[in-house]
């Protein structure tokens, strides 16, 4: 039913590195060693008061809205170290607070409002007449998390969305992720193992998030991302259970998978190993008249080693 979201404990390593070039930096520059270590303290105090709130079991909440009060305060080294961490006391409690809304009565109430409102927490809360479920909702909300469907359940996942506000003020790479899981929480690429958005974008995505790989090599979110890319390249070359990229009867490829994969060749693949994969594959589907053959089963089993393991 749910998705899993994989996320990475913070790097001690990178974190020591960043200490170290955060105060190698006070003798730098045209400001007195007085007036940065100054701005250093200003900043490590915002930093040291998140640690006391996030330290709290029941301190999500104000930990969010802590930082979206005061990230800017923080330096880019601290707000990037405090979305993280952010995200992964989300992630860490993301299942305990599922089962708040898992019994019979939660489900139905939510299942009757939806219909009325959709999906949205506003939508949500003007049709729910539960004053408890209301409440509910809301600390889903103010916690970070967006209400999600699949398969007759409701359930929460992360609202990557949410986390754009601190992008002003993070690492580029962990902006980027942002990025990344921000599109896929907005718009996910599935229902209920069916494909819901175009061939086309299910290519960019697996491309972007190639990208980020090859740009981001050590970024503390890179072996999320290569997980997700495992997953957006199945996609890409198997389809899904009830969006197979070939006919279970005829085998033939989806016309309109045919066409995604066409349209993206317009200009070179450049690096991109999804691209070239796909340049390989065209003249095999070509002359096999668009049916998947042992050829064709063979030359992506060897190709699509490197992104599913």
């Amino acid at each position: 039913m749910k998705r899993n979201l994989f996320t990475l404990p913070l790097c001690t390593k990178g974190a020591l590195l960043g200490l170290v070039l955060i105060f190698g930096s006070i003798f730098t520059g045209n400001s007195t060693p007085q007036a940065t270590a100054a701005a250093v303290s200003e900043k490590q105090a915002v930093y040291n008061q998140f640690q006391q709130i996030i330290k709290n079991p029941s301190g999500l909440i104000q930990a969010r809205n802590y930082l979206l009060n005061h990230m800017d305060e923080a330096g880019s080294w601290y707000a990037t170290v405090m979305t993280l961490q952010l995200e992964n006391a989300q992630i860490a409690r993301l299942d305990t607070f599922a089962e708040k809304l898992y019994p019979e009565r939660v489900q139905q109430a939510i299942d009757t409002a939806a219909v009325k409102g959709g999906l949205t927490y506003s939508g949500l809360s003007g049709a729910v007449q539960d004053s408890s479920i209301r409440k509910l909702l809301i600390e889903s909300r103010d916690t970070g998390y967006k209400i999600e469907s699949s398969e007759g359940m409701y359930y929460p996942i992360m609202h990557y969305e949410g986390f754009k506000a601190f992008k002003p003020y993070i690492a580029k790479d962990i902006a980027a992720y942002i990025d990344l899981m921000a599109t896929e929480s907005n718009r996910p690429a599935t229902y209920d193992a069916g494909i819901v958005i175009t061939w086309d974008e299910i290519i960019a995505r697996a491309v972007i998030m190639e990208d980020f790989v090859q740009s981001y090599p050590k970024s503390n979110r890179v072996s999320v991302v290569q997980t997700e890319l495992g997953y957006a390249v199945s996609r890409t070359f198997y389809g899904t259970d009830n969006t197979p990229a070939y006919d279970y009867e005829d085998e033939a490829i989806d016309p309109a998978l045919k066409k995604a994969y066409e349209k993206v060749l317009l200009e070179e693949p450049g690096d991109s190993r999804v691209l070239q994969i796909i340049q390989k594959l065209l003249p095999m589907l070509d002359a096999s008249d668009d049916r998947f053959t042992p050829q064709i089963e063979s030359y992506l089993k060897t190709a699509l080693k490197e992104f599913i393991k």
